[in-house]
């Protein structure tokens, strides 16, 4: 029992971190310049629904870098694992998940020792020309080998999940993402992104951009994709260009101001 005991201490010890090993994301956010280092300790969140706890944290400026997915025993997963990983890459925030998948059963043989120890007894009687003399005496033989015996398991499976995020400074507050086709049919027009969220505190939201407007132009510059708009923000940072928007069928326009990261580091400093 203590052997296998230690053999399993030794595994334990030694596996590798699963947060880890099936981390896909970002490694470098925390030398971004969005990156925002003055934030407290890791918060942990347990949920049950990945997508509208991520929009939540959008809203309050946290922005997702990264996920990891797997499938492990329900007991051999810890939180140390999930906050080392969420150290190493800078997270703020983690959403994390688990869940009962199925369970996995069946039989290992083990070798065990196995002594036999038989006694015996006996006694003689030995006759001679001075008469007759008893004798008794008794014997142990023991026998060393081993035996096999197989032992049964039932390790439950789970699925586990974690989205991790960090803390930015939004220069707009907007969450872009592709406007569908559908929508482009009825704006007649292929520019423009949809706004996903508008972070709360931003330029963006006290400009009252609302979720589901569609910006069409930033300045002068027609938006092509999702990537072009976070170009645009790059070329008008710093200033408080125009913005052409349309919701629900009406065209829209607003000034609205596109900080810069140096804006919001000194700010955060006062």
């Amino acid at each position: 029992m203590k052997k296998i005991y230690l053999l399993v201490t030794v595994c334990l010890a030694s596996c590798t971190n699963p947060y880890a090993k099936f981390y896909q994301g970002a490694t470098d956010v925390q030398v971004q310049p969005y990156y925002d280092p003055l934030q407290a300790a890791l918060e942990i969140y347990s949920t049950d629904d990945f997508e509208r706890d991520t929009k939540a944290l959008l809203r309050r400026g946290y922005s997702p870098i990264g996920e990891s997915s797997f499938q492990a025993g329900s007991n051999s997963v810890s939180e140390s694992d999930l906050r080392e990983q969420a150290a190493k890459i800078g997270a703020h925030v983690v959403l994390v998940a688990s869940k009962y998948s199925h369970t996995v059963s069946g039989a290992v043989p083990l070798n065990i020792p196995k002594t036999t120890t038989s006694y015996s007894s006996g006694s003689a009687t030995a006759y001679g020309s001075g008469g007759t003399v008893n004798a008794y005496g008794n014997s142990t033989t023991t026998t060393y080998g081993s035996q096999t015996v197989m032992m049964p398991y039932a390790v439950n499976r789970s699925d586990f999940g974690a989205r991790y995020f960090v803390k930015t400074k939004s220069r707009l507050g907007v969450t872009p993402q592709p406007v569908t086709d559908e929508l482009r049919r009825k704006i007649k027009t292929n520019a423009g992104v949809s706004v996903y969220v508008v972070t709360e505190g931003t330029s963006a939201f006290a400009a009252d951009v609302l979720p589901d407007d569609i910006i069409l132009s930033i300045g002068d510059d027609a938006i092509q994709s999702v990537e072009h708009f976070y170009r645009l923000l790059d070329k008008y940072q710093g200033q408080k260009p125009s913005f052409k928007i349309v919701r629900e069928g009406k065209t829209l326009k607003k000034q609205i101001e596109i900080r810069t990261y140096e804006e919001q580091a000194d700010s955060s400093l006062q």
